[in-house]
């Protein structure tokens, strides 16, 4: 008998895309925590240099200082063109919203348009008729009960017709 309850389902596998190999987001990680650890680093050397020999290293900041200058200069532009690419899918969506989103709202306010019509066929056509048709049968069934009230009160019985006998069990 196997230990596991019937509603115990196992795990699913594993793509193999992701199986073999390192998966992207670690290596993505990985990659940004190295190169925060080698900024970081760059940034203390060029700070204990200009802290203990500020002359002899004066060439090296500069030139450490333009290549930053560079790197935050080509930062920029990346910067502008990831947002240049975001307003065009903005620009994008706004354009499906209005193609496809638009007429599946006009379709469902037609099909709302249309039940409501139905709706009021429906009413007028068949259920008006059959409230007045049962209203009109109550009443004429009312009246022909007291009708038949009436009948029995004013006219008496028939003189053949035998009446009742006492019985026998009823006190005097």
């Amino acid at each position: 008998m196997p230990d596991s309850e019937p509603g115990d389902s196992q795990p699913a596998p594993a793509p193999e895309h992701e199986s073999s190999g390192i998966k992207i987001g670690r290596l993505i990680k990985i990659t940004a925590i190295i190169g925060l650890l080698l900024i970081l680093l760059l940034m203390l050397g060029a700070l204990l240099a200009a802290l203990t020999a500020a002359a002899a290293w004066a060439p090296v900041i500069q030139i450490f200082r333009d290549i930053l200058l560079v790197v935050l200069l080509l930062e920029s532009l990346l910067i502008v063109a990831a947002v240049t690419v975001l307003l065009l899918q903005v620009a994008g969506f706004l354009i499906m919203l209005r193609s496809e989103v638009k007429p599946i709202l006009d379709n469902a306010r037609e099909t709302t348009r249309l039940s409501k019509a139905t709706a009021q066929f429906i009413n007028t056509n068949a259920v008006d008729p059959l409230i007045q048709i049962k209203s009109f049968l109550a009443g004429l069934l009312a009246f022909l009960r007291e009708l038949i009230l009436l009948r029995g009160i004013v006219m008496p019985e028939a003189p053949d017709a035998q009446p009742p006998e006492p019985d026998e069990s009823a006190p005097a």
